[in-house]
């Protein structure tokens, strides 16, 4: 199979660690979290494919789904793209010890295979402008899921963090929204759901959203000082955020 060499795109963002000031870092862009079903139909579109992508998708479950069983079983799995190994978590008070759910844990480890190292080497970014260093997200955490920049999980905390975020002002649009990439839907975050309102953080539970692509945006009169704004700033988080 032949492969098309796409740029991944980001943007720059201020690099915050010790010994670092005045350097950036590159945020990759996230459009959207693509499952099974959303890659076995993107395939399926591509000219001179002609298949059916609920087949693709069959088979591909079936696989994974085999995967999943010799993991259990103790196999080691390496598929090229990547490979993946069970491993147990916790320590045992003696070599009589048993496993225990309470303080023990089975987790799987993945790694990049040789096939996408390989990739990787070829594969460039595209950097499509720097981000704002005055004020704006640098970034956000699930705190469900304590994963950065990816997911957003409805009705849990998300911690924003960034330059110049406090919501402040009298305009009735300062505010957290969530925009729907598909639909075009802001949703405004509720004040009494504003858990944490500082200047490089913001805590806000977020609403009951439907399952697609958000981006986050905030509006806000603050300007690091105690006089506000005359009219109230917007910034976008340029990261696409998946609700599954």
């Amino acid at each position: 199979m032949s492969y098309t060499h796409h740029k991944i795109k980001a943007v720059l963002q201020p690099n915050q660690l010790k010994n670092n000031e005045g350097k950036f870092k590159a945020q990759t862009i996230s459009y959207q979290t693509l499952d099974i079903k959303d890659i076995c139909r993107s395939l399926s579109k591509k000219p001179g494919i002609g298949i059916d992508p609920e087949a693709v998708e069959y088979h591909v479950s079936l696989f994974l789904e085999e995967m999943n069983e010799l993991l259990q079983e103790g196999f080691a799995i390496n598929t090229g793209y990547f490979a993946a190994a069970a491993s147990i978590r916790g320590t045992f008070d003696s070599g009589n010890d048993t496993f225990d759910k309470e303080k023990h844990a089975v987790t799987y480890k993945f790694t990049q295979g040789s096939v996408l190292r390989k990739q990787a080497a070829e594969t460039q970014a595209e950097i499509l402008h720097v981000s704002n260093t005055n004020y704006g997200i640098q970034t956000v955490k699930d705190t469900h899921t304590n994963s950065e920049n990816k997911v957003l999980t409805p009705n849990s905390p998300l911690k924003i963090s960034g330059i110049k975020l406090k919501l402040t002002g009298s305009h009735p649009t300062v505010g957290v929204y969530f925009v729907n990439q598909t639909t075009g839907e802001r949703t405004k975050v509720d004040s009494t759901d504003i858990v944490v309102n500082l200047n490089n953080q913001l805590m806000v539970m977020i609403p009951d959203l439907q399952p697609g692509p958000y981006c986050i945006e905030y509006v806000t009169q603050y300007a690091g000082s105690t006089i506000p704004l005359t009219e109230p700033r917007t910034s976008t988080f340029a990261p696409t955020l998946q609700v599954n």
